[in-house]
C-alpha cells in the first residue's frame, strides 16, 4: 500500500472497535457479562422447579458468582476460536504471498475465496431458516442458528477480502466495504452473545435437573408452624404438637419430609425428595417468627 492508496476497511473498523473497548473498559464489560450469564443460568435453574428468579431475591453479587460457573465454557470456546481464526488468516496470507510470487491466476487463494463465500452463504441461509422457520423456541435450545448467524456474514466478508487482495484492488468501494465489515462484526457479536445465552440457559436447566436428582441426599427440613398448612405435597406428613387439651403451645403443627431447595430473600423454598417436574409443586414459606425450622442430616 502506497501513501496515495485508501486505507483498508479493516483498519478503520479495528480503530473503532478499539475505541469502543476503551470506552467500555474491560472490568465493566466483564462484570456485565458475569451478571447477565448468572441471571440467565439462575433463571433456568429455578424455572425447572417452577420458581421465577424474581421471587428468589438473589443479590447482584450472587448472580455474578453464578455467572462464574457459566462463563468458563463460552470463554474457552471464544479463545480457541480466536486461535483458529489467527491460524486461518496466517495460512491465507501465505497463500496470497506465494501466488503473487508465482503469478498464478487460478491459485489456491481463489478457491479459498470462493470457498469462504459459499460457506458464508450457506451459513446465512441456515441462520435465516433457524430464525424465521424453526420458531422462537430456538432461543432456549443450543443449536446451529446463532453460530451460523455469527460466522456466515464474517465468512462472506472474508471471502470478498481475499478475492480483492488476490486481484490487487478492492471488490467494493471503500465506504461499502467499511459498512459491510461493521455489519458482519455486529452480526458476529449478536450471534456469539445469543449462543452464550443458550449455553447459560442449558447449563442452568442442567443444574436444576442435578438438584432434583440429589434431593434425597439433602438434610430433611422439619417445619413447625402456628397455623396449619394447606395443600401439602405428596410425601410430607403432618402432626399436631402437644396434648388435646393444651392451648398455650406456640407451635402447634409439625411437618416432616421436606427438602430445602433454597433459602433466599427471607423465604424458604421447599420440595420433597421424590419431586418431579410437572407433577409436584414447590412450597414457599416466609421465614419469620411464625415458623420454626429443624434440619436433620441424611446418611
Amino acid at each position: 500500500m502506497t501513501d496515495t492508496d485508501p486505507p483498508e476497511p479493516g483498519s478503520a473498523v479495528a480503530a473503532r472497535v478499539r475505541q469502543l473497548a476503551e470506552a467500555l473498559g474491560p472490568a465493566t464489560l466483564a462484570t456485565a457479562l458475569l451478571f447477565y450469564f448468572g441471571y440467565v443460568a439462575t433463571r433456568a435453574r429455578y424455572a425447572y422447579f417452577g420458581v421465577p428468579v424474581d421471587m428468589t431475591g438473589r443479590s447482584n453479587q450472587d448472580l455474578m458468582l453464578d455467572g462464574l460457573e457459566v462463563v468458563f465454557v463460552p470463554a474457552t470456546m471464544i479463545f480457541l476460536g480466536i486461535m483458529t481464526l489467527i491460524g486461518i488468516h496466517a495460512l491465507t496470507l501465505w497463500l496470497l504471498s506465494r501466488d503473487a510470487d508465482a503469478g498464478d491466476d487460478t491459485s489456491a487463494a481463489t478457491f479459498l475465496a470462493y470457498g469462504f463465500l459459499l460457506v458464508g452463504v450457506l451459513l446465512i441461509g441456515r441462520a435465516l431458516i433457524g430464525i424465521f422457520v424453526q420458531g422462537p423456541e430456538v432461543s432456549v435450545i443450543i443449536g446451529a442458528t446463532p453460530l451460523s448467524l455469527a460466522f456466515g456474514p464474517a465468512a462472506v466478508a472474508y471471502g470478498v477480502w481475499i478475492h480483492g487482495r488476490r486481484r490487487g484492488r478492492p471488490v467494493l468501494p471503500l465506504h461499502l466495504a467499511r459498512n459491510g465489515v461493521m455489519c458482519a462484526l455486529a452480526l458476529g457479536v449478536a450471534g456469539l452473545f445469543w449462543a452464550s445465552t443458550q449455553l447459560a440457559w442449558a447449563y442452568g436447566t442442567g443444574r436444576g435437573k442435578q438438584d432434583a436428582a440429589a434431593l434425597a441426599d439433602r438434610p430433611e427440613v422439619v417445619v413447625d408452624t402456628k397455623e396449619p398448612l394447606d395443600g401439602l405435597p405428596t410425601g410430607v406428613t403432618a402432626a399436631r404438637l402437644g396434648t388435646a387439651g393444651e392451648s398455650v403451645r406456640t407451635f402447634r403443627h409439625r411437618y416432616r419430609g421436606f427438602r430445602l431447595l433454597m433459602a433466599s430473600g427471607g423465604q424458604l423454598f421447599l420440595v420433597t425428595p421424590q419431586w418431579m417436574s410437572g407433577r409436584d409443586q414447590t412450597v414457599v414459606l416466609p421465614y419469620g417468627d411464625d415458623i420454626r425450622v429443624q434440619l436433620i442430616p441424611q446418611n
